[in-house]
């Protein structure tokens, strides 16, 4: 016997509900249906609502492969040979919003019959969703109130948008629970970028509350010696995971500059799906009195790095300056002087507690550094 009623969505004025009881609506067994033509946005791939990740190290190309996963989105187009659902699509480009401006460019090259009247939009800024009173309300209304509703919401990357919040404690529970609740608000899939752990290179950087969270989780690994990656599917709720592709890009001139030197750009040309092969976790121990310089090293490459050759029969390397890096430790250890202490202390104490940390990471070869332009450059190995 059904002891559950179907619900009535008249009720006459005694059994009227407020509009938060919505939320609650109890559903019974006749009315619970599954839609199959309603659950992914790229299929058995990226689910249509929900929390997705595609992450990697610096340089492994996974913010011009998020741009392609959501141009197909917007313009219908299959993804690696899987069913795009069309959908309108968001990119908050909380940093290097000039990149995608330049992807743009690319892909119009690329593809010259597509219009104008494509549904993908952006916003070239960086809300803080790594607190629990940060830019969700605002962020919601802009949203609301200048674009069409999005199917697809992209935040690149996960790092700018804690606005300096600690991802391994509560910046990163509050991102979950604001990340979560853009998916909930717009009924659509939230796609972050982000980067591995420093100990280990197939691990999401940061507080595992993301990782259990996520409904899809991409490992984007780039092939040395090549304009191509791997995507490794390491996490899909409810379907297989494990399946691997390969994602290739061709650098496209876009322009020249003042100088009548040539702009150029990456566009991804294929996503193909490949045999997934067995590997082993890479894992390398970090000890923690270097970790903090890691995380600035890693952090002021995504920012501010520049590809080079530091040697003369060596490969390019992409670096940065330790003046960059510098500035990143000293905001991260947030030290302040002591009640005797004037501000040149103060000064030095960091900027040997930066030295000595620099030095150790430098002679156990977990960095390297070398000269550019009278300046000293740092790079991982």
């Amino acid at each position: 016997m059904n002891d559950w009623a179907p619900l009535d969505d008249n009720p006459p004025q005694s059994r009227s509900r407020s509009a938060s009881d919505k939320r609650f609506r109890v559903e019974p067994w006749s009315q619970i249906a599954f839609d199959g033509r309603e659950e992914w946005a790229i299929k058995r791939v990226l689910p249509r609502v929900g929390l997705a990740a595609i992450f990697g190290k610096p340089g492994s190309f996974k913010s011009f492969i998020v741009a392609h996963i959501g141009l197909s989105v917007a313009l219908g187009w299959d993804w690696a040979g899987r069913r795009a659902n069309q959908a309108p699509v968001l990119y908050i480009a909380a940093e290097a919003a000039a990149g995608l401006r330049k992807r743009k460019a690319g892909f119009q090259i690329a593809h010259p019959n597509i219009g104008d009247d494509v549904p993908f939009a952006m916003i070239p800024a960086a809300p803080n969703l790594g607190a629990e009173k940060g830019d969700l309300a605002a962020l919601v209304s802009a949203i609301e109130g200048a674009c069409e509703t999005p199917g697809l919401l992209v935040l690149d990357t996960l790092a700018a948008t804690l606005a300096g919040n600690d991802e391994n404690g509560a910046g990163m529970t509050s991102f979950v629970a604001n990340a979560g609740a853009l998916a909930e608000r717009f009924n659509c899939l939230v796609l972050v970028v982000h980067h591995t752990g420093l100990g280990d290179d197939r691990r999401m950087r940061g507080h595992s509350s993301l990782l259990g969270a996520l409904d899809a989780a991409i490992l984007c690994e780039r092939i040395e010696g090549e304009l191509a990656a791997t995507l490794t599917l390491a996490k899909l709720k409810d379907d297989m995971s494990d399946v691997k592709m390969i994602a290739r890009l061709d650098r496209i001139v876009i322009g020249h500059d003042e100088d009548g030197d040539e702009v150029s750009t990456l566009v991804v040309t294929s996503v193909e799906e490949t045999e997934a092969a067995a590997t082993k976790p890479r894992v390398k121990f970090i000890p923690p009195s270097q970790r903090l310089m890691m995380a600035c090293v890693s952090d002021a490459i995504e920012e501010a790095g520049e590809r080079f050759k530091p040697f003369a029969n060596g490969p390019l390397v992409r670096g940065v300056s330790d003046t960059a890096v510098r500035k990143l430790y000293f905001a991260r250890i947030a030290e302040k002087a002591d009640t005797d202490e004037d501000p040149e202390k103060l000064f030095d104490r960091q900027r040997k507690g930066f030295k000595r940390s620099l030095e150790a990471a430098l002679k156990s070869r977990a960095l390297i550094a070398g000269e550019r332009n009278g300046e000293r450059f740092i790079w991982l190995p």
